[in-house]
């Protein structure tokens, strides 16, 4: 962990998330809400992005996510209801309390990256590598396989040049050419 966040920055990214975000779940809403009408709860508060099995961990997802609207982990088991959150919470108030939310963008918005927890934003930041290096192997690869397919034109056409094809060499030529007509 090692960041520490004050209650009135928790508060007031909390309020944001509820403003600007339309839940899954409405009921989830209410655990933030509860959270946020308890100032000794709000204290005990991690922003994370990864389940705690051995704590107690909320989850929450915004319709924009494709993650579930709602689950609280509890010392290993997932409860779906979330006045048994709340329960929970007023029963433990002293304990830590992870939060988890789910919404687009999240990735690129600092007011949430400045509330995560050191580990959360080094996954995060890892996952963003990741993204670009998919999206550059994507692209070496595309250019690689057009290139083989060029390759093989050539060859054809050399074959076909050697046995005195014109037709196959008129065909394969167009091809060579559509090729690099899609490729510029």
């Amino acid at each position: 962990m090692g960041k520490w966040v004050s209650v009135a920055e928790k508060r007031q990214f909390l309020k944001w998330f509820l403003a600007q975000q339309q839940l899954k779940r409405k009921e989830a809403g209410r655990v933030l809400e509860h959270l946020l009408q308890h100032y000794h709860l709000l204290e005990q508060v991690i922003f994370t992005e990864e389940i705690r099995s051995r704590e107690r961990t909320i989850v929450v997802s915004s319709i924009q996510s494709e993650e579930t609207g709602f689950a609280f982990y509890l010392y290993r088991k997932k409860i779906d209801d979330p006045a048994r959150a709340i329960g929970e919470l007023q029963a433990n108030p002293a304990d830590p309390v992870y939060v988890i939310l789910h919404f687009h963008g999240k990735a690129q918005n600092q007011q949430y990256l400045q509330m995560l927890d050191s580990e959360s934003r080094e996954y995060i930041k890892h996952y963003k590598q990741f993204r670009a290096y998919k999206k550059e192997a994507g692209s070496l690869i595309e250019a690689v396989l057009i290139e083989t397919e060029k390759n093989t034109l050539l060859k054809q056409i050399d074959e076909a040049l050697d046995h005195k094809d014109e037709q196959r060499f008129k065909l394969l030529v167009k091809q060579l050419q559509e090729l690099d007509a899609q490729t510029s």
